[in-house]
């Protein structure tokens, strides 16, 4: 009966406990406040070109390109929350010849909206190496968004010819750090 009796007593106490509680207004207009501020790193574009790769029947071939679709500039989440972006390059050249390295920027009608150009010294029996980073901020920011490819270009300068037999490379890699503003 003491048993049942104290039964009873730890269930009242129990409900009388449930029927208290502790609560604030809840403001739902809070996620209007909500702000975001992610960035995302990437890889923008690698290739190698080997020094007989512009030797062509025989023939030395001063220029080499290559274009790369960057469609994923052109969503909406890009269009209406990219703050600022740095593109970085880096170039390693172990020919024995100057390059210079562009990267031209092209709209949806393929017309270039900018150019990063990069000046490649010869090698000189120690490996050359240049990098770059092009920043856009809020002033320049619409020339990413407008972009569409991008064409990567290498121009030999003139020194000793290659041949199919000359050693060395010429090597890009390149990445994107995207800064965003979500609001």
């Amino acid at each position: 009966m003491k048993h049942r009796f104290c039964n009873r007593i730890i269930i009242i106490i129990t409900l009388v406990l449930c029927t208290f509680s502790c609560s604030s207004d809840l403001d739902f207009n809070q996620v209007n406040d909500f702000n975001t501020q992610p960035v995302f790193t990437t890889n923008l574009a690698y290739f190698e070109v080997k020094a007989p790769s512009f030797i062509i029947n025989g023939t030395e071939q001063p220029f080499f390109s290559y274009v790369s679709n960057v469609d994923f500039l052109n969503t909406s989440f890009v269009e209406e929350d990219l703050v600022k972006t740095e593109l970085y390059f880096r170039i390693k050249n172990t020919i024995a010849r100057a390059y210079v390295y562009n990267v031209i920027l092209l709209d949806k009608n393929n017309t270039p909206i900018h150019t990063i150009t990069m000046d490649v010294p010869t090698y000189n029996g120690t490996e050359v190496l240049v990098e770059k980073t092009e920043t856009f901020t809020a002033a320049n920011v619409d020339i990413l968004k407008r972009t569409t490819k991008m064409v990567f270009s290498i121009l030999m300068r003139s020194g000793p010819p290659l041949t199919a037999d000359s050693p060395g490379r010429i090597e890009l890699s390149s990445s994107i750090t995207a800064y965003f503003d979500v609001k």
